[in-house]
């Protein structure tokens, strides 16, 4: 008897174990915010207008928790600051989700990276930088906008990492085609990945050096 009830006392302590991580995964992202709540809030009312066009929705979730070595998942500007020159897999990420939406598929994720180079303009408009039907906006070093999906933004802003001095960040966006609202266009993409950037060089103490406007203007023309 004291077998059996060891035997079922372990399995009920399995099931308990097994539901709680299960709860514990859906809850990573159970917190309901607004477009100007994302991403550490860091997006104005024209950037937030423009993330309610990508998503088709005014609600939104965010990765929240921790990783595997127990960083937070949440995005906050000090901390994705603090480990821009982290490996990959350890900086610091802002994941979006549509509310309520069940497919485990993220909206969009904004990441940064520091960057010892940088694309020319003039040679990546002749070479078909991001595909013939890419736009380019005149911010920063170098912005543009591939036709159906994502982001790009490089801008000036000299930091010290682990292996050295880079002068440049990259900031991408990757959003998922069949999450985004297909009204929704390039430059509000951009507006998004421009204004979590604008917090991100203030941050890093560049923000002169970075040239990122408050708003963004319309793609550059030819």
């Amino acid at each position: 008897m004291k077998t059996r009830a060891l035997y079922w006392g372990a399995c009920a302590a399995l099931v308990v174990a097994i539901t709680g991580c299960s709860g514990d995964s859906d809850e990573r992202r159970e917190k309901t915010l607004s477009a100007s709540q994302v991403c550490d809030g860091t997006l104005t009312t024209p950037a937030a207008d423009a993330l309610e066009r990508i998503g088709g929705t005014a609600s939104f979730t965010e990765l929240d928790g921790t990783d595997g070595e127990g960083n937070p998942n949440s995005f906050s500007v000090e901390l994705a600051a603090k480990r821009l020159h982290s490996k990959l897999g350890g900086r610091n990420e802002c994941v979006l989700y549509k509310a309520g939406d069940q497919s485990g598929i993220y909206l969009l994720k904004v990441r940064f990276e520091p960057t010892e180079s940088r694309p020319s303009p003039e040679s990546s408009a002749k070479n078909g930088k991001g595909g013939d039907d890419s736009a380019s906006y005149p911010i920063g070093l170098y912005a543009y906008t591939p036709a159906d999906s994502g982001a790009y933004l490089y801008f000036a802003c000299p930091t010290k990492g682990p292996e050295g001095d880079t002068p440049y960040v990259m900031a991408s966006m990757f959003s998922s085609e069949n999450q985004t609202n297909p009204d929704s266009t390039g430059k509000d993409r951009m507006a998004v990945l421009n204004d979590v950037s604008r917090a991100l060089a203030k941050e890093l103490g560049c923000a002169a050096q970075a040239e990122l406007p408050a708003e963004v203007p319309d793609p550059a023309s030819g």
